[in-house]
């Protein structure tokens, strides 16, 4: 009996395909094209870099960066002070370009991402040329990271964010 069923549920959908396949607009003509299908969502992303300075000469977080407050006892430095915060909207391949005290300059580049991860390569310039060419992975809504140059009596870290 099963079988029965399975074959003529086999046989209607072969049936019926066909004629839908095959369907005319009224009055003869070519066929009707299927509709399109929507577009692939382009492979976008936000980029925000926050531009902190880590110092020993001020003491404690800067309570904007409380969130950050954990990853920053990996550093050596006793007081975290926000700068500035930039963001971009940026697709696969596309750059995104932020500034720095200093004259320097950030340049990051979507690569690419999936569910888990986007992958960014971030350089870092100035009037002298390119002080760091990395990529690295970011995941998901998460944050990555990058210290960097020295500025004034610490260095800038630069915490990236890609959310999406």
């Amino acid at each position: 009996m099963n079988r029965r069923i399975a074959f003529f549920a086999a046989a209607a959908l072969a049936w019926c395909t066909p004629a839908v396949a095959q369907s005319r607009p009224s009055g003869g003509g070519a066929p009707a094209r299927a509709p399109a299908t929507a577009p692939a969502r382009a492979a976008r992303a936000s980029i925000t870099m926050l531009v902190v300075h880590a110092t020993d000469s001020e003491r404690g977080v800067d309570p904007r960066l409380e969130s950050l407050a954990s990853s920053f006892r990996y550093f050596k430095y006793a007081g975290y002070r926000l700068l500035s915060t930039q963001q971009a909207d940026v697709s696969e391949g596309a750059d995104a370009n932020f500034t720095l005290e200093g004259g320097r300059r950030v340049q990051v580049t979507l690569i690419s991402k999936d569910d888990a991860r986007a992958r960014v390569r971030v350089q870092i310039n100035n009037a002298e040329g390119k002080l760091l060419d990395t990529t690295v992975s970011i995941n998901r809504d998460g944050t990555f990271i990058v210290a960097g140059p020295k500025y004034k009596d610490g260095i800038l870290m630069l915490p990236l964010r890609a959310s999406y």
